[in-house]
């Protein structure tokens, strides 16, 4: 018996063609979502850097900033999959699997992690000022936007190619 006639279907876990995206737990979105922790973190350190800057210590610690990338990861996925989805603004108007949404807050988190490690090498280890963090923070958010870029343009030419090979694609 098929996987079709027993009504299961493979996704791949890298979804390279449209037919998986927002199935497969990573697909071109996941970069965006990178870029979205990085962002989140960098913005919500700003509360942190600028109170230490202008009042003096921070009443709150670092790891409270990735505690609310971790918030932010959740909820967007619920606005993304729900509300996105009634106004449909969503891909192809479906909804993400389980498996993509908790990696997509997975990636999240990940992005948010990275860029707390690199204000820790850059301000705790190397000791530099804070500026140097935020550039280095916008630099990799461009970095995973033109990656969400190139892997959306590669998934296209990728299901173009399919399709055009083997008529439609079988998902």
């Amino acid at each position: 018996m098929s996987s079709e006639e027993s009504g299961k279907h493979y996704v791949p876990f890298v979804g390279l063609l449209e037919d998986y995206v927002g199935r497969s737990p990573m697909d071109y979105y996941s970069w965006g979502h990178i870029a979205f922790g990085i962002a989140s973190f960098a913005i919500f350190s700003l509360i942190i850097t600028l109170w230490e800057l202008f009042v003096g210590p921070a009443p709150i610690s670092w790891y409270f900033i990735l505690i609310f990338v971790l918030v932010v990861g959740v909820g967007w996925e619920i606005i993304e999959n729900t509300i996105l989805l009634k106004l449909g603004l969503k891909y192809e108007n479906r909804k993400d699997s389980f498996v993509n949404a908790f990696f997509d807050i997975i990636f999240v988190i990940g992005g948010g992690a990275a860029t707390w490690l690199m204000k820790w090498i850059i301000m705790d280890v190397m000791g530099e000022r804070g500026r140097w963090f935020y550039v280095s923070a916008l630099i990799s958010f461009l970095i995973m936007l033109i990656s969400y870029f190139i892997g959306f343009y590669i998934t296209n030419e990728t299901t173009k190619k399919a399709r055009k090979e083997h008529g439609k694609v079988i998902s």
